[in-house]
């Protein structure tokens, strides 16, 4: 209830402000258009004055008096005569104090305005003296408006008043909304029940009571789904212990198994049995290394080493690490970059992402089948994408691909299907990198896995 008061009112000053907000900018404009009107129309009439009809000149200290003051105003002017040669130019004396006051004026607009379209305008108007014209007088300013210090303080004042107004109101219904659920209790003794029972380690728990009031049946469900949540999250831990169990089993059995063997003289130590245990123990430091670069990755705020760097070098890099296994299996193996394709990132850590997903799209396709690696811009983001027309991944697989050791065919082994650490480790880096990566798969037609990164530091 608190937070529907809140948000009611929050959501009416906001609306109110908005509509406050544009008609004083809306008035503010429109004055600032009448002004402008009304002090060239003077700077013109004064300039006329200033035309000696005897001498056919103007008036050159008359000119500089009304120059400095329309430069007071922000107002650059510069005569020229009927043969359109310069007569006076205020620039001329004053070049430095008139690309302050135009700068100033810019600098108010994008004070108050940050995305203000203005820039130096000129107008051009002819001058006459007794219906005879006499020359040109041209009048440069910031517009389309501007705003002097005074008004933008005022604008400003304005502002702070209206946000002073909002947060008493913001204070007031606060306290409101607190004394009308003082008096609701009883539904929430429900839901401290239920909390008990999660801080119990209890997470199948859930509230057995519903509320005639919204907001605390709200808060029931919410914690009905916290509890179910943390039951989810439970069940992953547990899932998760049970398959580093699994990976770390087979090597240490097979390890076991050569070492009983050797110590009851069944077999002969040798350099081949020995490279054997050897082999298993550096597949136990491999997953032991996985899993401690993806705890890493998920949980530390990783160091990554960015710079601007050609995606095609990479590219070209891992085409050839990957070309003989992809040989070996008759897999085709293309790419499809432009030429330069930048990327911004750690150029190691985008590496072993391609790395991870070009192994996983030759291990699941079958001979003759192709692996394309491509690149594409799309505004500010930078699209690297894998795609292999191997068997597919079931739709009830899609949602758990980047789960760790998660594995679509399940009779895979560590020879044939990795550890389902793979892609994990690759989403974990993308993310680092503030991207996303996502998978599209169609049965029996393969699947594109896409790496989206920002691009916003690949100008320059």
């Amino acid at each position: 209830m608190i937070r529907s008061y809140t948000a009611l009112l929050l959501f009416t000053i906001f609306a109110i402000g908005i509509i406050v907000n544009t008609f004083i900018n809306k008035s503010f404009e429109q004055y600032a258009l009448d002004r402008q009107k009304k002090q060239i129309a003077a700077i013109i009439e004064q300039v006329e004055q200033q035309y000696n009809g005897e001498t056919g000149l103007y008036d050159v200290a008359g000119l500089e008096v009304i120059g400095n003051a329309a430069l007071l105003n922000g107002y650059i002017i510069h005569i020229r005569t009927v043969n359109n040669e310069i007569h006076w130019d205020i620039q001329q004396h004053k070049a430095e104090e008139c690309l302050l006051a135009i700068q100033h004026a810019e600098t108010n607009m994008h004070s108050r305005y940050p995305n203000f379209q203005g820039g130096y305008t000129e107008i051009t108007t002819e001058l006459k003296h007794s219906n005879l014209a006499t020359g040109s007088l041209i009048i440069g300013y910031y517009g389309p408006y501007s705003l002097d210090d005074d008004e933008l303080s005022l604008i400003n004042l304005i502002n702070k008043i209206l946000l002073i107004i909002a947060i008493v109101f913001v204070i007031i219904a606060v306290i409101v909304a607190a004394l009308e659920t003082w008096h609701i209790t009883k539904p929430i003794t429900a839901a401290i029940g239920v909390t008990q029972h999660i801080a119990d380690g209890k997470y199948a728990s859930a509230c057995q009571t519903k509320a005639n009031i919204r907001e605390v049946n709200d808060l029931l469900l919410a914690i009905d789904a916290m509890s179910e949540k943390l039951e989810t999250k439970e069940k992953q831990k547990r899932q998760m212990t049970a398959d580093i169990a699994h990976e770390l089993r087979s090597p240490l059995q097979n390890l076991q198994s050569q070492v009983d063997a050797m110590i009851d003289g069944i077999i002969q130590p040798d350099s081949g049995r020995f490279a054997s245990c050897r082999e298993e123990i550096l597949r136990l430091i491999e997953i032991v290394k996985q899993l401690q670069e993806l705890y890493v990755l998920e949980n530390s705020a990783v160091e990554l080493h960015k710079s601007r760097f050609d995606f095609s070098v990479v590219c070209e890099s891992v085409y050839r690490e990957f070309g003989e296994s992809a040989g070996d299996k008759h897999i085709i193996l293309l790419r499809r970059l432009p030429v330069p394709a930048p990327v911004y990132g750690d150029k190691s850590r985008i590496k072993q992402c391609l790395v991870n997903l070009t192994a996983n799209a030759i291990a699941y396709s079958d001979e003759g089948g192709t692996v394309t690696l491509a690149y594409d811009q799309r505004g500010n983001t930078a699209h690297i994408s894998v795609t292999d027309t191997g068997r597919g991944i079931p739709p009830k697989d899609l949602p758990h691909v980047f789960e760790r050791f998660y594995r679509i065919d399940k009779s895979r082994n560590h020879l044939t299907g990795g550890m389902g650490i793979g892609l994990s480790i690759t989403r974990a880096i993308v993310e680092a990198h503030g991207g996303s990566i996502a998978v599209e798969s169609t049965a029996g037609r393969g699947s594109v896995f896409t790496i989206t990164l920002p691009v916003d530091n690949l100008s320059g």
